[in-house]
């Protein structure tokens, strides 16, 4: 996922999957996850489909302008007749702390303190995070992510084919289910994401389409994502993004009890691999 693209897809689509997780299971006895995709060769390579993706997206300069980027966002389940709002708090710590409403449903959390990931939702409670999900949550909290792809993936390939008009690359990461990002060809901004969300439920597939791309901050952002999860459809929108804004870092702190070294990031020693 691209860098300011991560920052809005992962509040636009993280948190409903945990529901879609359980809906998912009870639907159709459970659900089965992605494997990899085969490795061909394409007429561009990742590092340059990467670097016009990076430089689509914003410059360097205007992420390191910023410390941090507040976010709010409404969201619709269609044909449940449920819809939320929620905010997503990050820094440039790898700090991050996504904070969901759902009238009749609760209030779901999702946190890192750049070292420790953990969730609280009425569903599963309150847990400290581990293993794919731990990597997952990762992965939705860094910082300008296009720049460090060496900590992220283990492996970024050429996906085996991709559609008229965009480019598309398969996304390994150490622990978490691959996904398949694909971009437009001529402005190079994410138009997909395809993959699983590991929950607590069992892995679920999904497929987001990413739109209404707006300049903040001297930063490109997707404003809108339509998401395809287990049975359940839903529409994502942001309606407001403020960088730099006062924020209390005790917010992103495990609640008591929760955290240990289980937790603790992945810190990959080898470069991903690119083809």
């Amino acid at each position: 996922m691209t860098s300011s693209a991560r920052l809005g897809l992962s509040v636009l689509v993280a948190l409903p999957l945990t529901l879609a997780g359980a809906s998912a299971r009870a639907a159709d006895g459970g659900v089965t996850g992605l494997g990899a995709a085969p490795l061909l060769k394409g007429p561009r390579t990742v590092e340059v489909i990467l670097a016009d993706v990076a430089r689509a997206l914003g410059s360097d300069a205007a992420w390191k302008a910023h410390k941090n980027v507040r976010m709010k966002l409404e969201m619709s389940f269609q044909g449940m007749g449920i819809s939320g709002a929620g905010e997503r708090f990050a820094t440039n710590k790898d700090k991050a702390l996504v904070v969901t409403d759902l009238p009749g449903m609760g209030t779901i959390k999702e946190g890192s303190n750049g070292k420790v990931f953990w969730s609280q939702d009425p569903i599963n409670g309150t847990r400290a995070l581990s293993g794919a999900e731990a990597d997952q949550a990762w992965l939705e909290s860094v910082w300008n992510a296009e720049l460090r792809s060496n900590e992220l993936y283990k492996s970024i390939e050429l996906a085996p084919s991709s559609p008229p008009g965009l480019e598309c690359l398969v996304l390994t990461p150490h622990e978490a289910p691959p996904v398949t990002n694909c971009y437009d060809a001529k402005t190079h901004l994410q138009v997909t994401q395809k993959g699983t969300r590991p929950t607590p439920q069992g892995d679920t597939p999904f497929s987001s389409t990413l739109k209404d791309w707006r300049e903040v901050g001297g930063l490109k952002m997707a404003f809108a994502v339509d998401t395809q999860a287990g049975p359940i459809t839903f529409t994502a929108r942001m309606s407001d993004v403020k960088f730099d804004v006062a924020m209390d870092e005790k917010m992103f702190e495990p609640p008591g009890g929760v955290g240990g070294a289980a937790t603790a990031k992945t810190k990959a020693k080898a470069k991903p691999k690119k083809k």
